[in-house]
């Protein structure tokens, strides 16, 4: 959950040690380089053409930057995860006064995820194909997905405990019952699929015409897959999608076969709760924007849960 900045380092901007250590490790030294938006405050990203004319994608943070361990993480994640996996392939890691990540080439865009967009499919087919390429789970030691959200992912509790003035009518008037629901999907979270944990459009990747690759490999748990489909809901409703349609589009994928549909409205609630008790806390260190994005997706989900809930 973060933000590019518009400070963009370079290759260059790289100690020459850290720099010929990746070039080392590629077996190639860097004749071009293309800068690329950092994920975090402090960091870099670029793309790298090589003198034997390959290309491969780079990120990079100093090593005693508090992002530093997300990346270690997803290193160690991302050189466990199947090639028939919709994700990018680990190439190397270089760990000295910086951190750095070196993909395959990784060039491409976020995914338009409006409504008619052709990326649309290509985004739900990804998550699809993650759920049948990681299970079972190629990381049997990621914590349980329940163990790992379930204490996240209680915003509305936190918030009947002291309701904020400036929470929106319907939230008020329905807090009880959003606190009650807000648990509800814990029986149905067991499973043995890798899940991803994070899923937003910030963290998906679109290569190609119909082909989408999911990013950072922060957050893995081992949960039932279908937590990752319901996840894209806010987002797709932040991108112009009317709860209807939303409903449409995940009720016959086939992570959700034999889900509950109220365990399904109460993973959205969750999701909801965390959004809207996050958005009111201080920026994240190294990042931007992340508060204001939470405010947006909450508002959105509660327009979703209010058509599935018939709450007044």
């Amino acid at each position: 959950m973060t933000a590019a900045v518009s400070a963009r380092l370079s290759w260059h901007d790289l100690p020459g040690h850290v720099r010929e250590a990746v070039e080392r490790e590629l077996g190639s030294v860097v004749r071009r380089s293309l800068r690329q938006s950092p994920e975090f405050e402090g960091g870099l990203a670029a793309r790298l053409q090589l003198e034997d004319g390959r290309w491969v994608y780079v990120k990079a943070l100093p090593a005693r930057s508090p992002r530093s361990g997300g990346y270690r993480t997803e290193a160690a994640v991302a050189v466990r995860l199947p090639a028939a996996a919709p994700v990018p392939r680990l190439l190397s890691t270089v760990d000295d006064d910086w951190l750095v990540l070196v993909f395959a080439d990784l060039e491409g865009t976020r995914p338009n995820l409006r409504p008619g967009s052709p990326d649309l499919s290509a985004a739900l087919a990804a998550i699809g194909a993650l759920g049948r390429t990681l299970t079972p789970s190629p990381l049997p030691e990621a914590p349980d997905a329940l163990d790992d959200l379930g204490p996240l992912l209680r915003g509305w509790h936190e918030l009947r405990a002291d309701p904020p003035g400036d929470l929106d009518d319907w939230s008020t008037r329905n807090l009880d019952s959003l606190a009650a629901l807000e648990t509800s999907w814990h029986p149905w979270a067991a499973g043995e699929t890798l899940l991803h944990n994070d899923i937003q459009p910030e963290n998906l990747v679109r290569t190609g015409p119909g082909r989408v690759l999911v990013t950072n490999w922060r957050y893995p748990a081992k949960g039932a897959g279908w937590l990752d489909l319901v996840a894209l809901v806010p987002h797709l409703l932040d991108a112009g999608h009317d709860p209807a349609n939303v409903d449409r589009l995940i009720r016959r994928r086939p992570a959700l076969a034999g889900v509950p549909t109220w365990a399904v409205t109460a993973f959205g609630v969750a999701l909801a709760g965390h959004a809207e008790r996050s958005c009111r806390l201080p920026e994240p260190p190294a990042t931007s924007g992340v508060r204001a994005a939470q405010r947006r997706l909450a508002a959105a989900t509660r327009g979703w849960l209010a058509h599935r809930t018939h709450w007044t």
